[in-house]
């Protein structure tokens, strides 16, 4: 367990490389393109909206105050940037996940050999589309209800000092848990059973949360960190789950 660390930031360190390939690197423009159309989608309706909004607020404020109309203006601003910031991340996830899943699944093929059996025709890019987007409201309702349960507790005197704390580490385990995810699930391994492989291993998953963490602040970097974190994620699990979880879905299948 010592050495999960040094697993997580050896898995970075490849990952760069690795993405740029000839192979992969078409994958780098997934990321770019969803927070353009993302950020565009968000902008376009914001602003569509803020001078319906403000003239509203105006009609209840009396006359002699309508020299606030441009404080309006401006705290609505922040409000959107606040929008915006808690939605982005959930926004692109959702938006980028069949790329990342598809992406994993190269770097499993590159790196081990195995084939996936998938259907790329239009009706089985739908299945792989839905199978991704329901993996990102299973991790949803699992992130929500835990994430709104420390923001409570973190209006408590005292107790929120180490509330704070806990959020930070609770939102590393999520990021981890997010790309993670996406060899798992290419692997047929349900949510709750790679919940509890991660958790055997927490030292890995903050290790992972932290560095995507630290990515995130870097302007630039901050743009590619999406496909970086799913080929670290993938090179973790050939290495330390996957021997683990080896012809899995066939044994799921033979079970049911």
């Amino acid at each position: 367990m010592i050495t999960h660390p040094f697993s997580a930031i050896s898995a970075f360190a490849k990952a760069l490389p690795l993405l740029l390939s000839r192979r992969l690197r078409l994958f780098l423009l997934a990321p770019i393109l969803a927070n353009i159309a993302l950020m565009g989608l968000l902008y376009t309706v914001a602003l569509s909206y803020m001078g319906i909004a403000v003239d509203e607020i105006m009609g209840y404020v009396p006359e002699w105050m309508s020299f606030l109309n441009w404080l309006f203006y401006v705290l609505l601003n922040i409000a959107i940037g606040l929008l915006m910031f808690y939605s982005f991340s959930v926004g692109v996830n959702i938006l980028a996940a069949p790329f990342m899943a598809f992406l994993a699944e190269k770097v499993e093929e590159h790196q081990t050999g195995k084939q996936f059996d998938e259907d790329f025709s239009a009706m089985g890019l739908m299945k792989i589309a839905g199978r991704s987007l329901k993996r990102e409201l299973q991790k949803l309702a699992y992130f929500i209800p835990r994430f709104l349960g420390l923001l409570l507790l973190s209006f408590i005197p005292v107790v929120n000092v180490v509330t704070s704390v806990l959020i930070v580490m609770f939102s590393a385990w999520m990021l981890a848990l997010q790309y993670m995810d996406y060899a798992f699930d290419n692997n047929k391994v349900p949510f709750h059973d790679m919940r509890a492989a991660l958790r055997e291993k927490p030292l890995l998953c903050w290790t992972f949360g932290f560095i995507v963490m630290l990515g995130v602040t870097i302007p630039f970097l901050n743009l590619f960190v999406m496909p970086i974190a799913a080929v670290a994620a993938t090179l973790l699990w050939i290495k330390l789950f996957s021997e683990r979880f080896v012809n899995y879905a066939d044994l799921l299948s033979q079970t049911r």
